[in-house]
């Protein structure tokens, strides 16, 4: 894979278009090419977003990984994605304001083959002329539906997911899906029915852009090998940004799983090449050029012997990827029965990155999180949005 050098790769998409009190800093090292990578990460974070005094509904939390967007006149756009997409603006990170208007949703569809149930926008990218797409967690979950899946707890979860495209424009963030047979990058090998459990793409990276292609990783819960489940590579082409993408499989780049057939093309069957060995246990939330060390970082949310906490690794190539380090023992939510504060959702924003994406970080850069308040009942809404100072030591 081609590599820019610093400065091409902060343009690179421009040219054609409390944690205890005790602890001051928690420091995390990983080794890529033989030179530690290490990290200081702030112990008290800043509040991005306060649910209980600054939510628009109920249902104003940040339940996808922060994403940050830079207008031509030098705003700033946040998205943290529920299924009713917000975003935040403000003419810096330190203005950043919710706005209330629900700016695009999903029509919760009972047809699997519209992939237009419910979505979450985790990617921005510029088009140019103003248009971005927006690449999607879309979730079509059949026990919502009259008679579709029943709800039982010996029954499949009738979980069917995807990864679909929309485009908006970078004023309003107003996203519509793209017409059919274009909105589905990838899915699952096989059609839905009652007797799916969890099946196609949950999740993605923010995208990066490298030389002639832009790049995103996503996890599967079916198509990884080995395994099923795991995280795959995608990339597309600069011209072709809206359909072109393929996914890593084999060492080559092929076309995702597509289920069903749309305008006589036939349905297409394909497992990725899973990233990192056993080590990558987690979905990869955020991917980043790290200029200081010239690696790609990734950061994700797992639990390793049971200890939470937020891993990250390196890479030269987005193929081959450093053994997981701890970078903070920040407690995700899942796999607790208890209350309490947990984090979840990582994402990596240089706030002074000249990227309109931020797809690059210098020797100091965020680390937003969405903080779960379960202090007392754990099936609460009440979630902030929040940020840690990370250094590069």
């Amino acid at each position: 894979m081609k590599s820019l050098a610093k400065s091409d790769r902060k343009n690179a998409f421009l040219s054609p278009l409390a944690w205890s009190a005790t602890l001051m800093a928690m420091v995390s090292t990983a080794v890529v090419a033989k030179e530690p990578v290490t990290f200081s990460v702030s112990s008290e974070p800043e509040v991005v977003y306060h649910y209980q005094t600054q939510r628009c509904d109920w249902r104003s939390i940040p339940d996808s990984p922060a994403r940050a967007y830079r207008r031509e006149d030098g705003s700033i756009v946040l998205i943290a994605a529920h299924f009713r997409n917000r975003i935040f603006e403000g003419s810096s990170f330190d203005g950043l304001r919710p706005n209330c208007t629900v700016l695009s949703q999903g029509s919760e569809s009972a047809n699997p083959e519209d992939y237009d149930d419910r979505f979450w926008v985790q990617s921005l990218i510029p088009l140019g002329d103003g248009r971005i797409l927006g690449l999607a967690s879309q979730e079509y979950s059949g026990i919502r539906h009259d008679g579709v899946c029943k709800m039982d707890f010996n029954k499949p979860d009738c979980w069917y997911l995807a990864l679909v495209g929309l485009e908006a424009n970078d004023r309003d963030f107003s996203f519509k899906l793209l017409p059919r047979h274009e909105r589905l990058i990838a899915g699952s090998n096989k059609r839905f029915g009652p007797s799916v459990d969890a099946a196609g793409f949950l999740t993605l990276t923010n995208t990066v852009f490298d030389g002639d292609y832009a790049y995103f990783i996503a996890w599967t819960e079916d198509a990884a090998e080995p395994g099923g489940r795991g995280n795959c590579l995608f990339r597309a082409h600069r011209s072709n940004l809206e359909t072109g993408w393929r996914m890593l499989s084999g060492g080559e780049f092929v076309s995702p799983p597509k289920p069903y057939q749309v305008k006589g093309e036939p349905p297409v069957q394909a497992k990725c090449d899973r990233l990192g060995g056993s080590h990558m246990l987690g979905k990869i939330r955020s991917l980043v050029w790290l200029e200081t060390r010239n690696v790609w970082l990734v950061v994700w949310s797992t639990r390793v012997n049971g200890a939470g906490g937020i891993y990250y690794s390196t890479s030269h190539d987005l193929r081959n990827w450093s053994s997981a380090a701890l970078l903070t023992p920040l407690e995700p939510p899942w796999g607790s029965d208890g209350i309490g504060t947990f984090y979840d959702y990582p994402s990596v924003i240089d706030h002074n990155s000249e990227s309109p994406i931020f797809q690059t970080v210098g020797d100091s850069f965020h680390l937003y999180l969405t903080r779960l308040n379960w202090e007392q009942d754990h099936r609460r809404m009440d979630r902030d949005l929040v940020r840690f100072e990370v250094t590069v030591d």
